[in-house]
């Protein structure tokens, strides 16, 4: 965690992991659990597929017709930036004001750029997923309308 944080902190690095002390693991729990309720409560997507029971829903997940990765990285990402910022808040206190708060931003921009890269992957997928579905609809009318027309 020292190497991370010396990426934003510099040489300060020693003094915000001395002023943290054992407080890391619930500094970090505490943002997951903050992290998921803000998922939940503001993040949610508007599914535009509906299930009839949950065993369909189950068989989606398990084909990986549903990925639970992306929400998964929004909920780290939300987890980690507050992470970041309390750390960051313990930097400008413990160690040096401007040290901690350009630390904070170089911290942050990185963690969000990282962050980033993930959920471009995960909208390839989406993507992907939505031009196969697309392409069977596609398919589906042309067999139907084909056989429409003979008639």
């Amino acid at each position: 965690m020292e190497g991370f944080l010396r990426l934003g902190f510099f040489s300060m690095a020693e003094k915000v992991t001395k002023a943290l002390g054992g407080s890391l693991p619930y500094i970090i729990t505490g943002a997951v659990i903050v992290g998921i309720w803000v998922y939940f409560l503001f993040l949610v997507p508007r599914k535009s597929k509906r299930y009839d029971n949950f065993l369909d829903y189950l068989s989606d997940v398990l084909n990986f017709r549903v990925m639970i990765g992306s929400a998964l990285a929004k909920i780290l990402y939300i987890a980690f930036a507050l992470t970041l910022i309390i750390i960051g808040l313990v930097a400008m206190v413990a160690a040096n004001f401007l040290v901690g708060l350009i630390g904070t931003i170089i911290l942050q921009i990185v963690l969000r750029a990282l962050f980033e890269v993930v959920m471009v992957f995960f909208s390839i997928q989406e993507n992907v997923v939505f031009l196969r579905e697309k392409k069977e609809e596609d398919s589906k009318d042309l067999y139907y309308g084909y056989e429409e027309e003979e008639m």
